[in-house]
């Protein structure tokens, strides 16, 4: 015959994640309620055989206890008296001389040979428990029935030996200390130390237990059945909160649907997963926002310059004799140049992580100096006075150099272009952080609005060309290099013009 196929861990494994969430808890709790009543089971069925043979231990102290002090009251007579006690009862009497002869000396004389008599150090009404093995019923059992003193025929001893073959019994022993009597009978036993030993029979115990098994066969499976419908019912219940979130969240791609998940009352994992949810809904939502708000704001940004490029392109096809307009088309070109940059710009800011502890040392002191000088050549139009006033020790920080070398330069710009005669650019060492704060000396800005400045395509003076106001986005990208280095930039309050704060951990 072949063998059996292997069982497959993994084919089981898949089968298991096959079932619902409701099936597994079902299963794997009526599986434990199983196991745990079957083990209850066995428990009360070991309980109640251990109870019945200690109580039948107990009755059978007592009876050999009776049976030595009705010995001690007929020992004096002679022996066919004892023969009556020891006819029809599972007793046996070791005296001086060795056994008395019974029908458990016939019927089982290797077990009798294991029953010793009382020690010489016991003390009178001495107890013990003793377990012995009797085996099959010898031969003599069977052929030769015992007979009361009347003369009259019992039951073979074979029946009476039925319970105690084949099995351990537990002998329970009395010792009784005989004397001599003054007229003792012709036939009566010697005096001296006897031992009592009455066999406990387990078939009482054992029917007791085993009363218990038909029951306990029908309450075990049903008790697994109804521990595993209630797993059933409960994670149904515990589950429809979670099946409301996934129906709400089914329409979230609706547009303007303003899809928010249901939060159920009790305070617990579920209800925070709601919450959590609806955090996770709320950003979804400003991020779209912001998102349709960007590409409309960019869309309308490069139309300008594109049609303005394009403007000056037919003019200079239709009249070749102006180089002028060559000029123009290379300044709507580099407006349009830097427009594209700032917008590739926050698109990588928005979809790369913050920078972490392992950039690269950056001397921040050294980096606004050269920007400093920088600044004069990449905005020849400026004519406000620089200034620098840093420690004297440089300060560094921890940082991706080009990053922010980029925010450095658009508050700079931005202090150039709106400064009226100077800017001052301030360094400050604190405990952990680094503070740079760019002054100029130009128009202020309006309580009101110096969270709006950071906004993109946010322009304070309407009136301004395009060409002199930029595109509104150099504070917004500047900010969010801030942020992606976890710092923080925002307006400070200056006596006169503008001031920004910026903050960069070292």
């Amino acid at each position: 015959m072949p063998d059996a196929a292997p069982r497959n861990p993994a084919r089981m494994s898949a089968w298991w994640l096959r079932l619902s969430t409701r099936a597994r808890t079902a299963l794997a709790a009526g599986t434990a309620a199983l196991v745990l009543s079957g083990a209850g089971a066995w428990w009360l069925h070991h309980h109640v055989y251990t109870t019945e043979m200690d109580a039948a231990r107990g009755l059978a102290l007592g009876q050999s206890r009776a049976t030595a002090l009705e010995f001690a009251g007929v020992q004096a007579r002679d022996r066919e008296a004892i023969g009556d006690i020891l006819a029809d009862s599972p007793v046996l009497i070791i005296g001086p001389d060795g056994p008395f002869a019974s029908w458990l000396t016939r019927a089982f004389p290797e077990a009798v040979k294991e029953l010793p008599p009382a020690p010489a150090s016991a003390r009178p009404a001495w107890a013990t428990v003793r377990s012995v093995r009797f085996g099959d019923p010898a031969p003599s059992c069977r052929q030769d029935p015992s007979h009361t003193s009347t003369g009259q025929p019992v039951p073979g001893c074979l029946s009476q030996a039925a319970d105690l073959a084949r099995q351990t019994v537990d002998m329970a022993g009395t010792t009784i200390e005989v004397r001599s009597p003054a007229a003792p009978g012709p036939s009566a036993p010697p005096a001296g130390r006897y031992t009592v030993y009455v066999a406990i029979t387990r078939s009482e115990a054992v029917r007791a237990a085993d009363a218990l098994v038909p029951a306990l066969a029908g309450a075990v499976p049903l008790a697994a059945l109804l521990v595993a419908l209630a797993a059933w019912v409960a994670t149904t219940r515990a589950l429809r909160p979670v099946e409301a979130i996934r129906s709400r969240l089914a329409t979230v791609d609706q547009p303007d649907s303003g899809t928010r998940v249901p939060v159920p009352v009790a305070e617990d994992e579920i209800t925070r997963l709601a919450r959590t949810t609806n955090h996770t809904l709320d950003v979804l939502d400003a991020h779209a926002r912001r998102q349709q708000r960007f590409i409309a704001d960019a869309a309308h940004e490069l139309r300008s310059p594109v049609t303005g490029l394009r403007t000056v392109l037919e003019v200079a096809v239709a009249h070749p004799g102006r180089p002028a307009a060559l000029g123009d088309a290379l300044q709507a070109t580099t407006r349009l140049q830097y427009l594209v940059d700032d917008l590739l710009t926050l698109a990588r800011l928005d979809n790369a992580p913050e920078a972490g502890p392992d950039r690269a040392p950056v001397n921040f002191t050294e980096l606004v100096r050269e920007l400093l000088i920088e600044l004069p050549h990449t905005r020849p139009g400026a004519t406000a006075d620089l200034t620098l006033d840093a420690p004297a020790e440089p300060v560094t920080l921890h940082g991706d150099r080009d990053q922010l070398r980029r925010l450095l330069r658009n508050l700079l710009d931005n202090a150039a272009r709106h400064a009226d005669t100077r800017v001052t650019v301030t360094i400050a060492a604190r405990p952990g952080w680094v503070e740079c704060t760019v002054h100029n000396d130009g128009a202020p800005i309006a309580e009101s609005d110096r969270e709006r400045v950071f906004d993109r395509f946010t322009r304070l003076d309407e009136a301004r060309t395009r060409d002199t106001g930029g595109s509104g986005l150099g504070l917004a990208i500047a900010r969010d290099l801030a942020r992606h280095h976890r710092g923080t930039l925002a307006v400070a309050p200056a006596d006169r013009g503008a001031a920004f704060l910026l903050r960069l951990p070292r």
